[in-house]
């Protein structure tokens, strides 16, 4: 595939899961959504140069907000929904 097609590829992976992340009503999966974010920027920023920048991306978002964020989920008091 040519580096144009990827990266549209990832432009259009990037777009989609940012707005399912903002969409979503779950917070389990407005954080997973967020790591499919995070990841495919990551992945821009390695098609276009920036290898650096890109596996920083990665490395801190990816991994490290998104572990906070599922941790704070998972402390948190649920309501009931159903009332």
């Amino acid at each position: 595939m040519e580096a144009s097609t990827i990266e549209a590829v990832l432009l259009l992976l990037t777009t989609a899961s940012a707005i399912l992340a903002i969409e979503s009503r779950s917070l389990v999966r407005t954080a997973l959504w967020f790591l499919v974010f995070t990841v495919s920027l990551g992945l821009i920023f390695i098609t276009l140069g920036a290898v650096l920048v890109g596996i920083f991306q990665i490395l801190v978002y990816s991994g490290g907000a998104v572990a906070l964020l599922m941790l704070v989920v998972m402390f948190t008091r649920r309501r009931d929904e159903t009332a």
